[in-house]
């Protein structure tokens, strides 16, 4: 008898700890809280935990000091310099007048298309590569003569993210145009 207490405890305790570390979602992307950032011509939802920048303006053409059309939003950021150790996603805008190049993943180490998904209010086309060793994802949306949207994913930087994970998926599903 003591051994059946035994074995049925010890079954317990594996299935409980089995269950911690399942690695699924803990939460539904609707229900990722957050703030909504605002690059100026872009907007998306920071969840707790992450920090959005405005992208960096190189050519010192826009007023505002940065570029409204870039929005940066990294996990478990601290300062812009997390961008450098940390997972992240990189939105970038286009407008209907500005015609994004359509990313080739030619460039990249081990590419492989991803099916075309629906997040939100739009359907992404992309692929998953490597970039200098690194993981990461890009996906876009929208045709030229409209706006268009490009996402470049850092997934493995010190901390792993996932295209499957809820906060990802919220980051996305938020992106507003603000035109």
């Amino acid at each position: 008898m003591k051994k059946i207490i035994i074995f049925m405890l010890t079954a317990i305790l594996f299935t409980v700890m089995l269950a911690g570390c399942s690695g699924a979602p803990a939460t539904d992307p609707a229900d990722v809280k957050g703030e909504t950032f605002d690059g100026g011509n872009i907007s998306a939802l920071v969840p707790d935990g992450w920090m959005g920048f405005h992208g960096t303006d190189y050519f010192d053409e826009h007023e505002e000091g940065y570029d409204p059309n870039v929005i940066q939003i990294v996990k478990g950021a601290k300062s812009e310099w997390d961008l450098l150790t940390k997972p992240y996603i990189m939105i970038g805008y286009y407008d209907s007048d500005n015609a994004m190049m359509t990313p080739t993943k030619e460039i990249y180490d081990e590419a492989v298309d991803l099916e075309p998904v629906t997040i939100g209010d739009y359907t992404w086309n992309g692929f998953t590569g490597k970039s200098i060793g690194t993981p990461i994802a890009v996906l876009w949306t929208g045709e030229e003569g409209e706006d268009q949207i490009q996402l470049t994913i850092c997934l493995e930087n010190g901390d792993k993210i996932s295209l499957e994970d809820a906060d990802v998926q919220a980051i996305i599903a938020s992106i507003t145009p603000s035109k």
